[in-house]
């Protein structure tokens, strides 16, 4: 992610776009990929880019995405969805999880792993995404930001593999 798409996702916050307008744009552009290709051409004009927007996007959008487009800069539009999700979450002080398994875990795992999560990352809101993995054969995979916690019998049998061959 650039400088400059973590710069534009911090101004969508700032600017006070809600969480669910910013939901229901990506939505647009997921379900158009060639809108982003459309409002990104240097051959359509700002006046049709912005007449476009206008008639697509919820109004609390508009003028973020015209200045987009008069920058050139609405090809980093991922980018600025992730930095904006970052910076909701933490300011509204959520740590997000993915938690990969073979079986589902129980309400009661689930609420010890959100304790446990909340207390070691100092976050009072934890959200976990569940993640069905076969291959694992067995336990889980706790996954923050960019560490991972493998109690995976795969990750076990890898790590008893790689002891294995140094010795």
């Amino acid at each position: 992610m650039t400088q400059t798409a973590n710069n534009y996702g911090v101004v969508l916050y700032d600017l006070g776009v809600t969480k669910e307008v910013v939901d229901e744009t990506k939505r647009i552009f997921s379900l158009t990929p060639e809108l982003e290709k459309v409002l990104g051409s240097p051959i359509v004009s700002l006046k049709e880019k912005h007449k476009l927007i206008d008639t697509i996007f919820p109004a609390e959008v508009h003028s973020f995405l015209n200045v987009l487009c008069d920058y050139g800069s609405v090809d980093q539009i991922a980018d600025i969805f992730t930095a904006y999700d970052t910076c909701f979450d933490e300011k509204n002080d959520i740590l997000r999880a993915t938690l990969s398994y073979v079986t589902p875990p129980t309400e009661s795992q689930l609420a010890q792993m959100k304790e446990y999560l909340g207390k070691k990352y100092g976050k009072k809101n934890v959200q976990i995404e569940l993640v069905e993995k076969p291959d694992l054969i067995g336990g889980f995979v706790i996954r923050v930001k960019d560490r991972e916690e493998d109690w995976s019998m795969k990750g076990r049998l890898n790590k008893l593999k790689q002891e294995l061959i140094w010795r």
